[in-house]
């Protein structure tokens, strides 16, 4: 495999790294299709650039990477030898928590995210090298990066493919609050590069809901973080997200096994039911201290554990209106 640089010398098992390496990676909680795609697209840059680079995570992908997106064929390592002088660029995640396993801190060399609260943080380690932002997708991020760097031209269909299919999930199809501008404009760029269907983004989100509801428990875990949620007492909250085109359909047949399944994670649980086609989320719990936290923090009126949010909530959105809420409460 690439990046792995070591040989076996006599008695003594020697090994000699060749080239220092950038690994291209994410979070350890799992593996969705913005930073998966990112991960490709910009190791794809580096590698233009004449900097050795592997995009890599240990981390389970979740539905969000369908299967038409798997046969594609990326180039992109579930495993890794790490040499003591490889540097890591972290894609769609910048919180240390969060990291995939492999992961120095102290070798950090960039960050490319789209979640907030982190910002000083890397900034005071890394300086401007830290491009941490409120915007629809990483993946816009990363598109952005190319164009910076003047090599859009030479990108890959394969990465255009990808890029879009981030920028398609993280925007909701261009519905979440949190779409800019500058998403529309990267998606549009991109998908002249793509070719892809003209009915992509009706296939995708086809797909990934058709997977979610083949074993909807094992989506949820795939899509769950374990966070500390402000003004909430407890730094174990298991926070899920299902996004789907039809959540009325999730809440109304699979509640009981949504609430099993995170139950297994923490008694602090939170699930936020993304359904697409009704263009609102549906807010899910059973305990009483995480209801009481989502109606100050979201406005949520809960009806035996359950909300109707009259909006669509990404999880992101949410994690930043926590923020905001607790610097000025």
């Amino acid at each position: 495999m690439r990046g792995t640089r070591s040989f076996q010398k006599g008695a003594l098992r020697g090994k000699v790294y060749l080239t220092t390496m950038k690994i291209v990676t994410s979070g350890l909680s799992f593996l969705d299709i913005d930073a998966y795609a990112g991960c490709v697209a910009y190791a794809e840059l580096l590698n233009l650039q004449g900097v050795e680079a592997v995009a890599f995570s240990s981390a389970e992908m979740n539905e969000s990477i369908t299967q038409t997106i798997r046969s594609w064929g990326a180039s992109f390592a579930a495993s890794y030898e790490l040499s003591p002088h490889d540097t890591f660029v972290l894609i769609d995640v910048s919180e240390p928590e969060f990291l995939e396993k492999i992961v120095d801190i102290d070798r950090v060399e960039e960050v490319i995210d789209h979640h907030v609260g982190y910002e000083k943080f890397w900034e005071e380690k890394i300086g401007k090298r830290a491009d941490i932002e409120f915007i629809g997708a990483a993946c816009t991020q990363v598109y952005e990066k190319w164009v910076e760097a003047g090599l859009f031209d030479q990108m890959s269909e394969l990465s255009a493919r990808l890029l879009v299919s981030g920028i398609l999930d993280n925007t909701l199809n261009f519905q979440a609050g949190v779409t800019t501008e500058r998403d529309h404009h990267a998606y549009r760029e991109l998908l002249m590069k793509a070719n892809l269907p003209d009915d992509w983004s009706r296939r995708y989100f086809e797909e990934r809901e058709l997977s979610i509801f083949a074993d909807i428990s094992k989506a949820l875990i795939n899509d769950t973080k374990i966070m500390t949620l402000k003004h909430l007492e407890s730094d174990r909250v298991a926070f899920g997200q299902l996004v789907i085109w039809d959540g009325r359909r999730a809440v109304q047949g699979y509640r009981e096994v949504i609430e099993k399944t995170m139950m297994n994670k923490s008694n602090d649980w939170f699930v936020n039911v993304v359904s697409i086609g009704d263009g609102r989320s549906f807010f899910l719990s059973s305990n009483k201290k995480v209801t009481m936290w989502a109606s100050t923090i979201l406005g949520a009126q809960f009806h035996e554990g359950l909300a109707d949010a009259g909006k669509l909530w990404l999880r992101k959105e949410i994690v930043k209106t926590a923020i905001l809420k607790h610097e000025t409460l």
